[in-house]
């Protein structure tokens, strides 16, 4: 077969596109496309069907080869300024097609331009048109919402509609509002009181439709008395919360937390026998009275469970350990998900970790092999136990007899290291801290243990500890001159004896014995506490006086260190003092002290009785 002449082929090629572009050109613009039009063009055009301004005619008669006779939906709106402008909406060959399509558009698209003018215009009826196709059962008001039209809302054609339902889906106007995520068309719609109630019919809330939005949104939602449908299941079993969650939203999970939400209830799977009309929710409530708390979780679990969101949530006090339909906990998704910081999180929260799934799976039986060391070490290092010597399947980080505990991470390993290195094994033989805290009738009976603990040592309590602390009512502490401490000993005075409920006396027993210290403790009840509250402090002080000495100061206590809690409150806001018998951190680090109050007097010039009155100070029971 001979080549094609080039001249030939490519003069065939123009033609084609010639062709091509002429189709395009004079092709007839898509069916449901708003195009301007003259009212001269249907004079002679039947009408089918007429509602205000709108008009649908019947196709007119084709004389040309090829044209298609159409039914033409076509606005008349003086709102045009021109009588010679009309607007052709839709066009179609099958009729009952143009009659549904005219249903849609006359009950709502001439009294909204009405209404908002500035849509009277291609750009705008376009997307009325195609608003109205997509949703046809919506309201004005809906159309309101959805256009953020901020105005309309005063006319009492659109807000007579405030809390109407979309037929199709029960979408309220508020709840359209909120799906644009215009938050002044929210607060406009919410100020109107629109319903904060009202459901669709997947049971979705305003604050479903909000979760996955901003905080803001939520924020405005929640104003006013607790909304009761905070905590709403929809037909997925999920609440607003659970939706936040899932959409990856803390700062709406944070804010549906600040409106109340429960973080505690679990999602389960609506049955479709549940599922109701739109309605408002106290309606609802009365149908579905367990709505809100079913126990049964056929799928999914709490909202921990999305793990993205569970700081904000633990936070908040969620409880760490509820489980899902197959029992697991929060730390055994963490775990399995190689999640580390969120493992890190929920032990630090309090999660248990060696709580069983329903396969009798601890959260250490499920560490990955590609996670194994890191959060094998993790959970070694806070007290996961192994499995029990009957399960199976276990790896050797978490078998019954196994030895390995993971790898610690880098810099835990460098501090152990020069840990090592610094003390080579051999640890301080000192270092000993005895801490006592109390309450109530409590103090009494910290006193009785430490006199059998002194029979059983055979020696003095302050014998046996390099540091003695505590806090609270009356405590005793044997304080001693010239080296010779007896007992250190913080307690509390019994609720009874409520004049020294929230301080910590220091040393009442200068070198006493504890059988001294326990008379000397009911001793301040009988002297201290007469009459009637507030009492007199002018007791108090004298037996302080005496049992200290005027003179004494802290420096005078040389074994064992001492601190003893109080109180600076000549300032706002007040802050923790601890009186000691020795120098402070900060005077060893040399820290330039940059604050405008008087620091305490050092303890080579604080006085004994004036620390035990300063931790006993109790401004309600002491004048």
């Amino acid at each position: 077969m001979d080549s094609c002449d080039p001249v030939i082929c490519q003069a065939v090629l123009s033609y084609n596109r010639f062709v091509v572009l002429r189709s395009f050109l004079n092709s007839e613009p898509l069916p449901n496309k708003v195009v301007e039009a003259r009212p001269d063009t249907f004079s002679s055009r039947g009408i089918h069907f007429r509602e205000d301004g709108l008009v649908l005619y019947l196709p007119q008669k084709v004389t040309q080869k090829g044209v298609k006779a159409t039914y033409d939906i076509v606005l008349h709106r003086p709102t045009t300024e021109t009588l010679h402008l009309i607007f052709s909406l839709y066009r179609t060959t099958d009729l009952e097609e143009a009659e549904v399509k005219f249903a849609t558009f006359k009950d709502k698209l001439p009294i909204f331009i009405e209404v908002a003018k500035e849509m009277c215009n291609i750009h705008g009826l376009q997307k009325i048109c195609d608003t109205l196709s997509e949703h046809p059962s919506w309201t004005l008001a809906h159309l309101a919402a959805h256009f953020a039209l901020y105005d309309s809302f005063n006319d009492p054609r659109i807000n007579c509609f405030l809390n109407s339902t979309d037929l199709d889906s029960g979408m309220s106007p508020l709840q359209v509002a909120i799906t644009t995520q215009n938050l002044k068309t929210v607060q406009i719609l919410v100020s109107a009181n629109c319903s904060l109630e009202h459901l669709d019919y997947d049971g979705n809330s305003v604050f479903h439709y909000a979760a996955s939005t901003t905080k803001e949104i939520v924020s405005v939602l929640s104003q006013g008395s607790p909304p009761r449908c905070l905590n709403a299941r929809n037909k997925n079993g999920h609440t607003p919360l659970h939706m936040s969650c899932l959409a990856d939203k803390p700062e709406c999970v944070k804010a549906l937390l600040l409106a109340g939400a429960d973080v505690n209830i679990a999602a389960t799977k609506a049955d479709a026998d549940n599922i109701v009309e739109p309605s408002y929710l106290g309606n609802f409530l009365q149908v579905h009275p367990n709505t809100f708390y079913l126990k049964d979780i056929k799928h999914g679990g709490t909202p921990l469970h999305w793990l993205e969101c569970v700081v904000a949530l633990l936070s908040r006090q969620a409880n760490a350990d509820l489980a899902d339909k197959d029992g697991n906990r929060p730390i055994h998704l963490a775990v399995k998900g190689g999640n580390v910081s969120i493992v890190q999180a929920l032990i630090i929260f309090g999660a248990n970790l060696d709580i069983l799934n329903n396969a009798g799976e601890t959260a250490r039986h499920l560490i990955t092999e590609d996670q194994e060391p890191k959060i094998l070490y993790y959970l070694y290092a806070v007290g996961a136990k192994r499995c029990s010597s009957n399960m199976e399947g276990c790896t050797d980080g978490c078998k019954f007899i196994g030895t390995y505990e993971g790898i610690p991470p880098p810099k835990i390993l460098a501090a152990m290291d020069v840990a090592s290195e610094k003390h080579k094994n051999k640890f301080p033989a000192k270092g000993r801290l005895l801490c006592l805290d109390g309450g109530g009738i409590k103090g009494l009976v910290l006193v009785q243990m430490l006199l059998e603990l002194e029979k059983v040592f055979g020696k003095p309590i302050n014998s046996c500890f390099d540091w003695l602390a505590g806090t609270s009512t009356g405590g005793i502490l044997a304080l001693g001159e010239n080296n010779k401490l007896k007992v250190v000993n913080i307690t509390r005075l019994t609720r009874a004896l409520k004049s020294l409920t929230n301080i910590s006396l220091i040393g009442i027993a200068s070198g006493k014995t504890m059988k001294e210290c326990l008379c000397l403790y009911f001793r301040l009840k009988e002297v201290t506490f007469v009459g009637k509250r507030p009492y007199s402090s002018e007791s108090l002080e004298n037996i302080l006086k005496e049992t200290f000495g005027t003179d004494t100061v802290m420096s005078d206590i040389k074994y064992p260190r001492v601190m003893v809690t109080g109180v600076l409150a000549d300032r706002k806001p007040v802050e923790l003092h601890l009186f000691r018998n020795y120098t402070s951190p900060n005077d060893i680090l040399e820290v330039v002290h940059d604050s405008p109050y008087e620091l305490p007097p050092p303890p080579e010039e604080q006085y004994v009785w004036e620390v035990g009155r300063a931790t006993g100070a109790a401004p309600t029971y002491f004048r």
